[in-house]
């Protein structure tokens, strides 16, 4: 999701349902107190969840 992946795309990559995927980031967001996917990154990047990908 950090990298700008769909919830198609990221069911695809772990073989999952797209409405799994759906079920899961929308739980995130409660949980997180996030509106939204870009809330939910900036607090994953804030929180050293994720780091900057470098190529």
């Amino acid at each position: 999701m950090a990298r700008g992946a769909s919830n198609r795309e990221i069911a695809d990559r772990l073989v999952l349902a797209e409405t799994t995927v759906k079920t899961h980031v929308g739980t995130l967001f409660t949980k997180l107190g996030a509106r939204d996917r870009a809330a939910a990154i900036v607090y994953a990047y804030d929180a050293g969840i994720v780091r900057p990908h470098n190529p």
